[in-house]
Formats: C-alpha cells, sequence, structure tokens
C-alpha cells in the first residue's frame, strides 16, 4: 500500500528523539476527511517513531473505544488490550508488521469504561515511493454481538451434550433394566414350558386311564345285562351302562378340546341326541329328533349335568313314548330366558307319561337331582305327550357368549 500525502509535517521526530509538538494534530487533506467521515473505526501509525504510535485516529475508533482524541494520539493501539486479551495475538499484530506483511486476526480490547469488545482488526503497512514503511493503517469492526451469540451457541451445545450424554446414561440403564427383564422372563417362559409339557403329559396319562376305566366299567354292565336273567335288572344294568357312556362322550369332548376348559353345547346335544336314537332305536328313521340351541361354550360341571338330563330325558322318551313301532318325534331345546338364566326343554308327541312311570322312576329322580346340582328347577309336563323342562341359571359356575 503506497500513499504520498499522509504526513503533513517533514520531520516529526526532534533532535532530542521526542515527537514533534502539533504533529499528531494533523488533519488536512482529503484523505483524512474521507477516513473521518466513515463508519469504519481507523487509526494511522507512525512506522517512523519508535513504537509506531498512533498519529490519526477517526471518529468511529474514539466512538468504539471511548476515549477522547487527545487520549488516543501517540499512544498504540495495544493499549485498548486488557486482562483477556491474547498475548499471542497481539504479538502476531507485531510480527507481521515487522516483516510488511498484511494481517486480519480477531482480538479482545477494552473500553475506557473498562468494557470488553471483540474486534476483527485489520494492520497494513503503508509503503512510500522507494518502498519504505512510514506509516500502518489499521481498520476495526466490532464483532461483539457475533461473539456473544458464538458463546450462546457454543454453551447451548454444550448444554445439549450434557443433555444428551445425560439422556444417553438414561436410556443405557434403561435397556440394562430392560434386557435383564427380558432375561428374567425367558428363564420363566422356560419354567412354565416346561410344567405346561409336564401338565399336558399329566392330563393325557389321566385321559387315558379315565377312558379306559369308563370303557371296562361299560363293558362290565353289559356283559351283566346279557347273563342276569331278570329283565327288570337288565334294563336297570343298560341304562346304567348308558349313563357312563354319556359321561365318556363328555370326556372325549372335553380331550379333544384340549384340556377341561369349554364345550359347544350346541354341538354337544346333537352328537349327544344322534347317539342316544342310533343306541335305542333299531330303525333310526322311525323316530326322529332335533335339536335348537343356543350358540353357547360351556365349562364341564355345568355341561356334564346337562347331558345326563338330556339322557335320561331322551332315553325314557325312546323307550316308553313310541310303543308298538308308533313313529314320533323328540325335540332338545337350550334357550334363553332372561339376562341370566336358560331353559332346556326335552318334548315328545308320544304317547305321554302315565302316574305310573312317573311315580318311582330313577330316570326322574336322576333329573331332579341333576338339576339340583346346577341349582336349577324342574317341570314336567305330560299333555300329548311329555315334556321335561329345567331352568337354571350358568352364572356363577361357568360363563355365557
Amino acid at each position: 500500500m503506497m500513499v504520498s500525502t499522509l504526513c503533513a509535517p517533514p520531520s516529526p521526530v526532534r533532535q532530542d528523539g521526542e515527537v514533534a509538538e502539533g504533529y499528531f494534530g494533523q488533519t488536512d487533506g482529503p484523505f483524512v476527511a474521507a477516513v473521518e467521515a466513515t463508519r469504519m473505526p481507523m487509526v494511522i501509525t507512525d512506522a517512523c517513531i519508535a513504537g509506531n504510535p498512533i498519529v490519526y485516529a477517526n471518529a468511529a475508533f474514539l466512538t468504539l473505544c471511548g476515549y477522547g482524541r487527545e487520549e488516543v494520539l501517540g499512544r498504540t493501539y495495544h493499549f485498548l488490550s486488557g486482562p483477556d486479551t491474547d498475548p499471542e495475538t497481539a504479538r502476531a499484530i507485531d510480527t507481521a508488521i515487522n516483516i510488511r506483511h498484511d494481517i486480519t486476526l480477531e482480538i479482545q480490547f477494552y473500553r475506557k469504561d473498562g468494557r470488553s469488545f471483540w474486534a476483527s482488526q485489520f494492520v497494513s503497512p503503508v509503503m512510500d515511493g522507494s518502498g519504505r514503511v512510514v506509516q500502518h493503517f489499521a481498520s476495526f469492526l466490532d464483532i461483539s454481538e457475533r461473539k456473544r451469540m458464538e458463546v450462546e451457541l457454543r454453551t447451548a451445545h454444550a448444554e445439549l451434550d450434557r443433555r444428551v450424554r445425560l439422556r444417553t446414561r438414561e436410556l443405557e440403564d434403561a435397556n440394562r433394566r430392560l434386557r435383564r427383564e427380558v432375561d428374567r422372563r425367558q428363564a420363566a417362559e422356560i419354567v412354565l414350558r416346561d410344567a405346561l409339557s409336564e401338565k399336558e403329559f399329566l392330563v393325557r396319562e389321566v385321559n387315558h386311564r379315565v377312558k379306559n376305566t369308563l370303557q371296562r366299567a361299560c363293558a362290565l354292565l353289559a356283559v351283566q345285562a346279557t347273563s342276569c336273567g331278570d329283565q327288570r335288572v337288565r334294563d336297570a344294568l343298560d341304562d346304567a351302562g348308558q349313563r357312563l357312556v354319556r359321561m365318556a362322550e363328555i370326556h372325549e369332548l372335553l380331550h379333544g378340546a384340549g384340556g377341561y376348559q369349554s364345550i359347544d353345547v350346541a354341538r354337544y346335544l346333537k352328537s349327544l341326541g344322534a347317539s342316544l336314537v342310533e343306541s335305542w332305536q333299531e330303525d333310526t328313521s322311525r323316530v326322529t329328533l332335533s335339536v335348537d340351541a343356543d350358540e353357547v361354550m360351556w365349562g364341564p360341571d355345568l355341561v356334564l349335568p346337562l347331558g345326563l338330563i338330556v339322557n335320561e330325558a331322551v332315553s325314557n322318551a325312546l323307550k316308553h313314548a313310541f310303543p308298538a313301532g308308533r313313529h314320533g318325534a323328540v325335540t332338545i331345546a337350550l334357550r334363553r330366558r332372561s339376562e341370566r338364566s336358560y331353559r332346556l326343554a326335552i318334548r315328545d308327541d308320544g304317547v305321554g307319561i302315565g302316574p305310573m312311570r312317573r311315580n318311582g322312576s330313577i330316570g326322574l329322580e336322576l333329573i331332579h337331582a341333576l338339576a339340583g346340582q346346577i341349582d336349577g328347577s324342574v317341570a314336567i309336563e305330560a299333555d300329548g305327550g311329555t315334556l321335561v323342562a329345567v331352568t337354571f341359571t350358568p352364572e356363577p359356575r361357568v360363563g355365557a357368549h
């Protein structure tokens, strides 16, 4: 940078080495006037004087630092340095000046009132026509707001990093707890699976033994009935055998459902009715049997008594309601009567139950006893056939759907 009219006095240094009076007040020339009017803080130092003192400072610089002109002239701009000014930055500026290089650095300065500010400082040497450095030009850009935002941003980043680390630790702790819980549950599942396998094995074994026992009991009753000469005893043994068959059927249904939980009652009643017709009628077309039942799923504590009630009522109808080859029909109906109660009705259109059969009938006594097991009431009607009706409440023993 070469300028020829920046220094008006020809000799700023006296013979005693002091700066000549009036040198620092020089403000002549169009360049000085332009610099004075700009908003960019600027100073000019004299490289010909020891220490490179400030010989000119514009109004923007004085406003920036808060000093008067007479307090600035004759000093180096390092007088703005303070406790937090990086000395390495100041030395870097001096080094650039000594080797005649331009330099731009960010440095922290202090105003007259002690308040700090950040400036981006640009320093460039000014040479005369012979290439000798005669002055230095320095400009300052106040970057305090940018620095403040950088500090806030760094603080925010640090806080964010802290929170992320904290949250990461929390998630890692939660993940470790979750893994421990998963391991615990997996171990528990293994134990439960082993227990379930053992239970299934025991259930299969019990079912097998119960089935064999019922089959042997039925076979024994059948053999005894065949060898018995008393017809009444033979009929009683046949009836007992049929009751065991019904119990075996329910046992098979429960075993097929995978455990002692629930049975499709409508399906069971249809299967039971067909089995009874086949057992008691050589000509299955002579007496027809139909089932009309709500779709419910009940447990064995309820289904077993109901099945035995149907067994007794239908067996009595097939044996006594249609004598001498008479044709007819038997219906089994299971319907909801109210929100909580159901009604099981077995009706035939046969000759009707007479007083002799009603009094002392083991089958009817069993029906009353079985109805009592489910807290039900029994009604028997004999008008154009026979109706056996049992009203009961499934709850609380089992649930209905």
